[in-house]
């Protein structure tokens, strides 16, 4: 399965200036429209999330039906097209790690559970 990096191209402060009243901080990297949040519901059925820290990967797994499609064109000429999608189903994993000899025995053992099954 080929993965694709959504990451938002850097802007440059002409463009940022023109885009914000202020200038932000910070840039955000990826769009906000793609993050997804996990409540205590959800959790739940999910208890590998709870074990995590911030920065730490993971690997989703999910069907989404697709709920709407949208095309526009602006009067600058310039279109728009977009997609939504609702998830209905998920399931979390740890990232597949990678094994190697300088592996201590608790992240070797990590790599066992972890890549053991498909």
């Amino acid at each position: 399965m080929k993965l694709v990096d959504m990451k938002l191209p850097k802007k440059s402060k002409k463009e940022m200036k023109e885009e914000y009243a202020i200038s932000p901080m910070d840039e955000e990297r990826y769009p906000y429209g793609l993050r997804i949040t996990f409540e205590q519901e959800q959790l739940k059925d999910l208890p590998y999330l709870k074990e995590k820290k911030v920065g730490d990967k993971c690997m989703i797994y999910c069907e989404a039906v697709i709920t709407d499609t949208r095309m526009s064109e602006r009067q600058n000429g310039k279109t728009n097209h977009s997609v939504g999608l609702q998830i209905e189903k998920v399931d979390v994993k740890p990232k597949k790690m990678q094994y190697s000899k300088k592996m201590t025995p608790k992240e070797y053992k990590e790599y066992r559970e972890n890549n053991g099954d498909e």
